[in-house]
């Protein structure tokens, strides 16, 4: 599969996989756990999915899908050793 091809995968399941209802959250019990529901384990892959495209990547978003009650989010993304060196200095 090309690039572009999987670009236009992204945006149909875009359209396709709702926000509304999708749900997850980090537990932090020495170990983590990751539940989700069905629509939020979708909505998370399509989430990363975008990071692995420079065209794509500014859209990621998983900040409306961990519940309030998470123990963690992720706020960043990053798609190279110097971003990250730069959020973690």
């Amino acid at each position: 599969m090309e690039d572009i091809q999987i670009i236009e995968f992204i945006k149909e399941l875009e359209e396709q996989v709702p926000k509304e209802g999708a749900e997850a959250k980090f537990v932090e019990f020495g170990e983590v756990a990751l539940y989700a529901n069905k629509e939020g384990y979708l909505r998370m892959a399509l989430e990363l999915m975008k990071c692995a495209f420079e065209e794509t990547y500014t859209q990621a978003d998983l900040n409306y899908l961990f519940s309030h009650d998470s123990d963690f989010g992720i706020e960043h993304f990053t798609i190279d050793r110097d971003q990250l060196k730069l959020l973690t200095s």
